[in-house]
């Protein structure tokens, strides 16, 4: 008799009709969730990159693996657009599950990419973070701290340059204790 009363004033709420929309709407916010947190660069990219071959590998010997395809980022120091061209140098760094170069100070070395056009030193500028599956095209030899230094250099297939407010590898949290006092 209730159930028929339900039916009939349209009481669906307190049923499982409110738990199957609430059930939807946790589903649809984990999803969300999880397209917000999703990788720079896409899943076709990704495909094309061959993940056994490590930097240490192409630091070691860049001509060995011209024509590899790889996934590697880090953090942009320098950019210099040159003959319609934009070499940026990268401090590599060890990407993380979304492929964002990690706030860490472990590095393998350096690497350039050279795009074949365009790209303003403003945005692409020191300190931001980048993503890159691209080829190896072979080395470039410049000096880095006086010292002759072997860049490994790739060609973009893709590459995703981080927004400054998505840099970070999360939210820091910090605590102190502190003593305060003038002196004179």
């Amino acid at each position: 008799m209730k159930a028929e009363r339900d039916l009939q004033g349209g009481n669906l709420s307190s049923g499982n009709g409110g738990k199957m929309r609430n059930g939807l709407l946790a589903v649809i916010c984990l999803l969300l969730l999880i397209y917000g947190c999703a990788s720079g660069i896409s899943r076709q990219a990704l495909k094309q990159a061959d993940p056994t071959i490590t930097f240490q590998q192409v630091q070691k010997d860049p001509d060995a693996y011209k024509g590899k395809v790889i996934l590697l980022g880090g953090q942009i120091l320098s950019t210099r657009v040159q003959d319609g061209e934009t070499w940026i140098e990268v401090l590599q760094r060890p990407l993380d599950w979304r492929e964002r170069p990690s706030y860490t100070d472990v590095s393998h070395g350096r690497f350039l990419i050279r795009f074949p056009d365009f790209r303003d030193p403003a945005v692409y500028g020191p300190g931001r973070q980048i993503a890159i599956v691209g080829e190896v095209q072979g080395k470039q030899i410049s000096p880095v701290g006086g010292t002759a230094y072997v860049f490994p250099v790739l060609i973009p297939r893709e590459a995703h340059l981080w927004k400054v407010e998505e840099a970070g590898s999360g939210p820091f949290i910090n605590f102190g204790i502190g003593v305060g006092g003038v002196f004179r």
